[in-house]
């Protein structure tokens, strides 16, 4: 029976070189691994201690800190509110004003037609009574022209009354330097000074609270 017998060849140099080199390199990679384990839980444990750290630090003066910027806050946003608020109200009441006396220019133009207007009409009352009381009878054209005069005058007070132009009501009144012009003064012991005791032309107020046009009036002294 025979034998066949298997001899391992031995390694070279270069061989023994090159097997030392690669444990050394499976030492190193394995002391590195270690290494970075070890770092990796440490890290991790510290930054379980800094939030710790961090939760144990929030102390109850924090809490107050932060309570008091929320109500300070607060309090801006509600305080700005309020400014916003007050800025509609006050747009709100000049848009008002602005619908109210938009009219006042035209308007004015028109207080001398109804001063006209009025004089007609007390001219022909006047003339219509001076008839009467001659015991002449009275001219019918006459009549229905003071008639067609009131109707205009009337219709013209309706028109004064939607845009709210009014007159003022002077005589009997003291005088108001912000409503009434004196144009004369007179004696007269009945009345206090300063008391009107005639209206040479009508005064007008637009809006309730606005002078459209100062009365002429005559007053006490």
């Amino acid at each position: 029976m025979s034998h066949k017998h298997h001899n391992k060849k031995p390694m070279d140099l270069n061989e023994k070189l090159q097997h030392a080199v690669e444990q050394s390199d499976n030492i190193m990679a394995d002391s590195i691994n270690e290494e970075l384990t070890d770092e990796t839980a440490t890290n991790g444990s510290e930054n379980e201690t800094q939030q710790d750290t961090l939760s144990a630090q929030a102390s109850p003066q924090d809490s107050a800190e932060l309570e008091a910027e929320v109500a300070r806050w607060k309090d801006v946003a509600m305080r700005s509110q309020a400014e916003m608020e007050n800025l509609r109200k006050r747009t709100q009441i000049d848009i008002e004003k602005a619908h109210r006396y938009a009219n006042a220019s035209f308007a004015k133009d028109l207080l001398p037609v109804a001063d006209y207007l009025a004089g007609a009409i007390d001219c022909a009352q006047k003339e219509i009574e001076k008839e009467h009381n001659e015991g002449k009878a009275c001219e019918p054209f006459l009549v229905n022209l003071l008639k067609g005069v009131e109707m205009t005058q009337k219709q013209l007070q309706t028109v004064f009354e939607h845009h709210q132009i009014k007159k003022m009501d002077t005589v009997g009144l003291v005088f108001d330097p912000n409503y009434h012009k004196v144009i004369q003064e007179v004696e007269d012991a009945d009345k206090e000074p300063g008391t009107v005791l005639q209206e040479l032309q009508t005064g007008y107020t637009i809006g309730g609270d606005r002078v459209l046009r100062e009365a002429m009036v005559i007053v006490s002294k």
